[in-house]
């Protein structure tokens, strides 16, 4: 090694300057900030050891801007939402027309949960054990035999609040009362978002799904690229190469662009498969494997030189010559379908063909495909958004469990742990959609839970991204085993390709630190 770190940063300016839409290519989207060469060794007890759980919950949870619901949660004032992350909780309360307050949500009585659940117009913060009550701003309104308490001052007995801080119509929260106000934390992050601020976008779809997993193994499946390869080569489109993906690092935030391959040949010039299928049926981009349903769960595998195996939807064999196949492409054909095949397809290939017939390039036919779609909705902004911003996956992380992505893309994760216990998490995918220019959209507020077992097709809010979901899925259970068992005492991160993982454990680092001190 050269001590040099391969980037993608000169590939990705002559695909900028490419863009026909080039001129409204924002300065935030030049920017390169890749990081200088590791090693970077991330001790496994981070995951593992539940000591790091309670240093969390003291130097993470306490300590940090915390991204704990959307104005859409709480439409009128009286409204509230209770936010708790490991053993902590948080009660957000609309307190006027623009003014929020968090506390913590625990009575000054006996410490009984005010709400474990959403309240909507009230008039009061009443505690359900002896019925103790504030106002909505938390000043002290009743105690049922208030006599019975000598020496009680009202004035003291206010709800301890919480700092908040609002960007983008989101509500965040920090327990340190000596926190950097949140502006000050996020930095230039709205540069990233000027044609679509997330001011005008509502909250379209919020799915939660308890996962058996660390949170931090979760999350950090969705802050790399590098994994698509093998878990999702259905969606290998426009080519596939080793480095497709513009990683960089801006203070609190990192950034991910994923275009799709900048180097190399891209993808061999295979056959196209049977429309008509759908879902069930789908060719291994890169050794051109043919995976297809038979039914019941049965899918066989076809390679280029005809050579067949059958197996079930986990990939375990159960006759034929083949005895190997990829289980992430026999979920995607043989595992739960949504109810709308064609809604699942990540790509319309006829109606890119079509788009082609212009003389336009792939990416720019699919730009204006969405384009156009856009129209009907934010007609002020569609045709002043550049190629590569609707071409692209542009996925944000900003510390410590919030993930929202770019430009026009809906999606936004938050990762936390499933209360106390630090071998499950709580993965929640929300979408953000621009807010139509003229005034018509109805805002989700509720949440749709799915337990450890569902099927990620249950939520089809999501549309197609449930099968992605799902081939995520099949790895993370098996990669905190792995943790669990491996011989080793430290991960390994990629200097490039793994940036952004990099980064949030350089920060988690200097937050939380390390129960032996930084490992060698």
């Amino acid at each position: 090694m050269d001590g040099q770190v391969r980037t993608m940063d000169a590939a990705f300016d002559a695909l900028i300057e490419a863009d026909t839409n080039g001129e409204h290519i924002s300065d935030a989207l030049r920017r390169h900030a890749p990081m200088p060469p590791g090693p970077t060794l991330v001790p496994v007890a981070r995951y593992t050891d539940r000591r790091y759980h309670e240093l969390e919950i003291e130097k993470l949870w306490k300590k940090s801007w915390l991204m704990a619901c959307h104005e859409d949660d709480m439409p009128n004032v009286g409204d509230c939402v209770p936010y708790d992350v490991a053993t902590l909780s948080f009660l957000i309360v609309r307190t006027g027309e623009e003014e929020y307050k968090a506390f913590y949500n625990a009575c000054l009585h006996r410490g009984r949960k005010l709400r474990e659940e959403r309240g909507k117009e009230l008039d009061e913060l009443r505690c359900p054990f002896h019925g103790w009550a504030w106002n909505l701003d938390g000043t002290l309104k009743q105690i049922p035999c208030g006599y019975d308490y000598n020496g009680l001052v009202r004035e003291e007995e206010s709800l301890p609040e919480v700092k908040v801080g609002r960007w983008g119509r989101f509500i965040f929260i920090n327990a340190d009362p000596d926190a950097e106000p949140l502006e000050a934390f996020l930095g230039d992050l709205s540069s990233h978002f000027e044609l679509l601020p997330y001011e005008k976008r509502y909250k379209s779809a919020h799915v939660a799904k308890v996962i058996r997993a660390n949170w931090k193994v979760v999350q950090e499946a969705f802050m790399e690229s590098y994994h698509v390869l093998m878990t999702h080569p259905q969606i290998l489109t426009g080519g596939a190469h080793d480095i497709c993906t513009k990683y960089d690092a801006f203070g609190n935030y990192s950034r991910a662009i994923r275009c799709g391959a900048l180097e190399g040949d891209g993808l061999p010039p295979w056959e196209p498969l049977p429309v008509e299928k759908g879902m069930e049926i789908v060719r291994h981009p890169l050794n051109g494997d043919v995976y297809e349903h038979l039914g019941d769960g049965i899918v066989q595998v076809t390679t280029k030189k005809g050579v067949t195996g059958q197996f079930n939807v986990d990939a375990k064999w159960m006759e034929g010559e083949l005895t190997d196949a990829n289980p992430h492409l026999c979920n995607w054909v043989g595992g739960r379908q949504l109810e709308n095949p064609a809604g699942g397809r990540l790509l319309d290939r006829e109606a890119m063909r079509k788009a082609m017939k212009d003389g336009k390039n792939a990416r720019a036919a699919g730009a204006e495909m969405q384009r156009q779609m856009l129209r009907d909705v934010v007609p002020s902004v569609a045709d002043k958004i550049p190629d590569i911003e609707l071409t692209s996956s542009i996925f944000f992380t900003v510390f410590p469990n919030w993930h929202p992505w770019g430009c026009f893309n809906q999606i936004n994760y938050r990762f936390r742990p499933n209360g106390d216990n630090h071998e499950e998490c709580i993965m929640e995918c929300m979408y953000l959609s621009p807010i139509p220019e003229n005034g018509d959209y109805t805002p989700v507020s509720d949440i749709h839970w799915l337990g450890p077992d569902d099927d990620y097709t249950d939520a089809a809010e999501l549309g197609g991204l449930t099968k992605v979901f799902n081939q995520d899925l099949r790895n993370l259970p098996h990669v905190y085993a792995g943790m669990k068992a491996t011989a080793r005492k430290n991960l390994r991160f990629a200097d490039y390709n793994e940036l952004k993982l990099r980064h949030w454990h350089e920060m988690y680092g200097h937050q939380v630190g390390d129960l032996e001190g930084p490992t060698q």
